[in-house]
């Protein structure tokens, strides 16, 4: 298989970018220089700022710039103004990422608000206690979306964006995406890692959310940085269909590989333990073309 050949037409759709309050491998300017020529596109994340206000690229650059949004509270949690003020501004569909940090179930399973894997096992100067953080939750006290996440999602669809489910717990995903699809008509629809310890999606959930039009994503870092096996990895997609994912490398900690080598190491890994060619393209490159450019 020819990796890099490839990789030129790939889309990496999850890199994260500095600066931020976590230490990070590039800012969007270096990523982009150090990446020239190397992938088509890369989606560029910030747990803390939307990413537009970073970017000083020219749409025509190689790798072109996808922009997102992380709903966490540092822009006002479901707040559909930060979401319309990113696309507004944006020459492709955004992603808007559901919270990833200030989700109940990521606060509840650790004491600081940043995990200390996430930085090298090092704790940022002034480190904020999760028990002080009010958790971002979806759903209204009867259980059923709230109307500011309805709001949200309207918006989402309004401008063509792309919902990517975060750090959410798999039940809340559950009940996101199948109101997202079914009530609101969003058809451009990430499933933020689901095989991530923290929220270990069971497969007949995933199943179920891909009948509902949703793309499962698997990570590089899911292997370099949490261990998960490529075994296990290569058997999720097995059973949902490579049709049915994205792959994408997660990258951009300071101790990581930089996207490309990152997704090089993770073809090479899928390929050696089950996948085919034509399975690794439908991931990184058809399926990332339909979400950014099919209406």
């Amino acid at each position: 298989m020819n990796y890099q050949k490839i990789l030129k037409k790939s889309i990496d759709l999850h890199v994260h970018i500095g600066p931020e309050i976590i230490p990070r491998k590039f800012n969007l300017v270096e990523l982009v220089n150090y990446e020239k020529d190397k992938l088509a596109g890369i989606a560029v994340k910030n747990h803390f700022f939307p990413t537009i206000a970073m970017n000083q690229i020219n749409s025509i650059t190689k790798p072109f710039i996808i922009n997102s949004v992380v709903l966490n509270r540092y822009v006002g949690g479901f707040n559909p103004d930060i979401i319309r003020a990113s696309a507004e501004l944006s020459d492709k569909p955004i992603i808007v990422w559901f919270p990833t940090l200030h989700t109940k179930k990521f606060l509840d399973e650790q004491k600081f608000e940043i995990p200390r894997e996430w930085i090298g096992g090092e704790q940022i100067t002034r480190p904020n206690l999760t028990k002080n953080i009010k958790p971002l939750n979806i759903l209204n006290k009867k259980g059923s979306v709230s109307n500011e996440v309805k709001n949200v999602l309207q918006t989402i669809k309004d401008y063509n964006a792309i919902l990517a489910t975060g750090h959410l717990s798999w039940s809340e995903s559950l009940k996101l995406v199948e109101f997202a699809t079914q009530k609101i008509g969003i058809k451009k629809v990430i499933i933020t890692h689901p095989i991530y310890q923290k929220i270990k999606m069971p497969i007949n959930i995933q199943n179920k959310l891909v009948k509902a039009g949703a793309l499962i994503e698997h990570c590089y870092s899911m292997y370099s940085i949490d261990k998960i096996a490529i075994k296990k990895i290569v058997n999720q997609i097995k059973i949902v269909g490579a049709k049915n994912c994205i792959l994408s490398s997660d990258v951009g900690q300071i101790f990581s590989e930089s996207p490309s080598e990152a997704l090089v190491n993770f073809m090479s890994l899928l390929e050696k333990n089950g996948l085919t060619e034509g399975e690794i393209k439908v991931m990184l490159i058809d399926n990332p073309n339909k979400l950014l450019f099919k209406n």
